[in-house]
């Protein structure tokens, strides 16, 4: 991004919210740091937060990638699914079985030394 864009995305904040002001130092400090980054990259990030927040968004806001982390507080039912797992563990049979075939892919021997 160059400065004219910094100062155009400075611009844009200031339309959204009226409490932002505009100044060079803030031109050249908010510049430092999006000069790696495309206009239309930090400008899909703005609209979007603006769609959330009232308050004027930090630097720092525009600049981080969405995370994929759930917000949603899970209910009752959730919290009893996650506690208490209603799937059955396998029978010893069915254990063996498979902790054999891994030892056979895994080229380990299992001798006994009685």
């Amino acid at each position: 991004m160059i400065k004219r864009e910094t100062y155009r995305l400075l611009e844009l904040i200031s339309d959204y919210y009226h409490q932002f002001k505009i100044n060079q130092k803030k031109i050249d400090i908010w510049h430092v740091v999006l000069q790696t980054y495309s206009f239309e990259e930090i400008e899909a990030n703005l609209i979007a937060y603006v769609a959330r927040s009232p308050y004027p968004p930090m630097l720092s806001e525009l600049t981080r990638k969405e995370e994929n982390i759930s917000r949603v507080i899970p209910d009752r039912t959730d919290t009893i699914a996650i506690l208490y797992p209603t799937s059955k563990p396998a029978n010893e049979e069915v254990v063996q079985t498979e902790l054999a075939k891994m030892r056979e892919i895994l080229g380990i021997r299992r001798d006994s030394c009685s």
